[in-house]
């Protein structure tokens, strides 16, 4: 057997011979899906501090609402609420933090 390669068989080994124009487009189509990946991960760290803000939202929410129901009419009328206004006093805030 030949251990010599013919021509044909070399360039099946040798990688095609690129211009400046082509490296240029390869360089360009890395950059874009580095791009693209990096865009995804910050969609997703977004989405992971949405979801953490609401969770913990929701909870402290919840420890104002037992906080403010358990104040006397009289003291939730010293700091300018009623009953009614609970609700509406905290939805607000939801609405502030998001």
């Amino acid at each position: 057997m030949d251990a010599r390669l013919s021509a044909a068989e070399a360039s099946y080994l040798l990688p095609a011979a690129t211009n400046a124009q082509q490296e240029r487009a390869q360089a360009l189509r890395l950059e874009a899906a580095e791009a693209h990946q990096a865009q995804l991960a910050q969609a997703g760290r977004r989405m992971l501090a949405r979801l953490g803000d609401t969770v913990f939202g929701w909870v402290a929410r919840a420890r104002i609402r037992a906080e403010l129901n358990s104040l006397s009419d009289r003291e939730l009328a010293d700091i300018g609420l009623s009953r009614g206004d609970i609700e509406h006093v905290l939805h607000r805030q939801g609405s502030q933090a998001a």
